[in-house]
């Protein structure tokens, strides 16, 4: 590792060396610096810093160096600022995949098949098999109707009787891992995969999936159409005229064969190591008590499908600067800022650079669940995600329900004028929300959305960054106070009314209320809490409970859990079913009528 790290430093140093660099000022928040820090970040060379990869080490390396250049103490327990974790970064076919059929062909692995990415490891075998179209049940259209799939593997084409158009009505349900839970629902053991001629070439699928799904629940293989008809026992003429007539058509045409068919999945997830960088600057005495300021600095590299890339079919760098390069430039200056102000500190002042963010907060989840110190001696938490893009001076600022005195602090201190934009939740799609599930108030820092989000057009040209300064400068007021005046006195965050209405706006009629983890590896969707008067915290639901059934839905994963509750509608009561605890436990939960 120290090897390692040594090469890194030295060809960062080397990528550096080319830039040109600036006299950083050393006392007021420089706008200068904000853009230094952004430059490097969103560079080439750290290409898009993805978790485990050359670009996202580089980017460890610099911040780490950063903090050591800033005087920033390190923790004992992590001698040179890095806390270690592993993540999945890609998935591979493992030695045991295999297909055989009644014929007796030999099939290869990567020629004529290859496992989904949402397949589950196992093997499944069946003398009757189906073939359910595109695989697709609704109430207008259903490749099920009228064939019995229980207990035998099925076979479909990939897209829908409208291709891949994104504004057909089946759009929805052509997912790869919507037809293999579906499969799985109707009581398929496994699932066969090909793309139909109308649809393009016969190339096999790569192994990916959505970084925050796991298996669907049933083995799965991306086969080629020739194996396709063999396992049909016809020829990939017939199976194109299948699917020209139901295109046309618009109609199912599913049916039943006794053909011998099994199959064995095995996919291995790769893992590599990433870090969260901490440091601290301690209080000028002894003090018990910490404060934190926090950004995530991983990106989603050179994005492609799974990747969280809203332009997945651009292998480009994705540079994030705004996402989140502002941010973490925002807490290397803060860093250089208060370390110039050390003497001042009555209680310690931690700073962390977060890992493996966009994988789903897997950086400060692992922090609250290793602390280098006592999380109940933590004052607050203050997040920078996004804060690069400022228009019309709008800040938004979520968490202020999360201690009595913050909203009016965050008024107090706005003294550039910003139209702040108050929230109270504690939880959201960035860090803060790790530390708010250990009852930890928390203060979250964003500038708004833009069309650049998750695209390799997010690059450091774009960023507003003389507002940067304004809203880092805001915060270094906000921590001087913290600092400076009593403990903050947490609250729990009532649930915004606004929850509802986002809900409805993403597809959901209902708002449930839980806030699920996704950096442990359950089958289930564990829990990191409840929001406050919701109907999963009047169900009984709490931190700690894994999800495994709502209503009549398995929940295996994400995607299961928001599935179900996608499909749910005012009025409704479910019952959930949790592992608490080693026990199995039912809730009711009731979804009011909509006023």
């Amino acid at each position: 590792m120290k090897k390692y790290f040594s090469f890194l430093v030295a060809l960062l140093s080397t990528t550096l060396a080319a830039q040109p660099q600036r006299d950083l000022p050393t006392l007021d928040i420089s706008t200068d610096s904000l853009q230094s820090y952004v430059k490097t970040l969103a560079s080439d060379a750290f290409e898009g810093r993805a978790p485990g990869t050359t670009g996202g080490h580089l980017a460890t390396v610099y911040i780490q160096q950063k903090f050591a250049e800033y005087g920033l103490e390190p923790f004992s327990s992590l001698p040179n600022y890095l806390q270690p974790f592993s993540v999945t970064t890609s998935l591979k076919a493992g030695e045991s995949n295999s297909i055989a059929l009644k014929t007796r062909q030999m099939f290869h692995l990567g020629r004529d098949f290859t496992p989904l990415g949402y397949s589950a490891n196992g093997k499944a075998e069946s003398r009757q098999v189906v073939f359910v179209g595109y695989g697709i049940s609704t109430d207008k259209y259903d490749d099920y109707k009228g064939v019995d799939v229980k207990g035998k593997i099925v076979v479909m084409m990939r897209y829908s009787p409208d291709g891949d158009n994104p504004h057909s009505d089946f759009f929805e349900h052509a997912s790869v891992w919507k037809k293999l839970t579906t499969a799985r629902e109707k009581g398929a053991i496994g699932a066969l995969i090909f793309t139909g001629e109308r649809n393009g070439d016969d190339k096999l699928l790569d192994i990916s999936r959505d970084r925050l799904a796991g298996d669907a629940g049933i083995p799965a293989m991306n086969i080629t159409r020739s194996l396709a008809a063999s396992a049909l026992m016809t020829k990939p003429q017939v199976l194109a005229q299948i699917q020209e007539k139901i295109d046309q058509t618009k109609q199912p045409n599913s049916f039943a064969l006794n053909s011998f068919v099994s199959m064995q999945t095995e996919i291995v997830r790769v893992k590599a190591e990433t870090y969260n960088v901490i440091g601290y600057l301690p209080a000028r005495t002894p003090s018990d008590e910490y404060l934190v300021v926090g950004a995530h600095y991983d990106h989603i590299g050179y994005g492609g499908p799974g990747s969280g890339s809203l332009a997945p079919d651009e292998k480009k760098i994705h540079y994030g600067a705004d996402d989140n390069a502002s941010g973490s430039s925002g807490l290397l200056e803060l860093a250089r800022y208060f370390a110039n102000r050390r003497h001042t500190l009555k209680r310690n002042l931690v700073f962390m650079a977060f890992g493996a963010e966009e994988m789903g907060l897997l950086g400060s989840a692992h922090f609250v669940n290793h602390p280098v110190f006592p999380l109940e001696k933590t004052i607050a938490m203050l997040n920078m995600d996004m804060i690069g893009r400022m228009k019309d001076s709008a800040l938004a600022i979520s968490g202020i329900g999360t201690a009595k005195e913050f909203e009016e602090l965050c008024k107090a201190e706005n003294r550039e004028q910003f139209k702040l934009k108050l929230s109270p939740d504690g939880f959201g799609p960035s860090d803060h929300s790790s530390f708010y599930a250990k009852n930890i108030p928390v203060l979250f820092f964003f500038t708004g959305n833009h069309p650049n989000y998750h695209k390799p057009t997010d690059t450091w040209e774009k960023i507003n960054y003389a507002d940067e300064a304004r809203v880092v400068r805001y915060i270094s007021r906000l921590i001087e106070k913290l600092d400076a005046n009593p403990r903050p006195t947490f609250t729990k965050a009532q649930s915004e009314t606004a929850q509802a209405s986002r809900s409805s706006m993403g597809g959901f009629r209902v708002s449930f209320g839980s806030i699920p983890n996704y950096s442990e590896e359950v089958d289930g969707v564990l829990l990191d809490g409840v929001r406050e008067g919701s109907v999963a915290e009047k169900a009984g639901l709490k931190a700690g409970d894994i999800i495994v059934k709502m209503g009549n839905k398995d929940i295996r994963n994400v995607y299961d859990y928001t599935d179900a509750i996608k499909n749910l509608k005012p009025g409704d009561t479910i019952t959930v079913v949790v592992k608490r605890s080693g026990e199995t436990l039912s809730l009711s939960a009731s979804f009011p009528e909509k006023k």
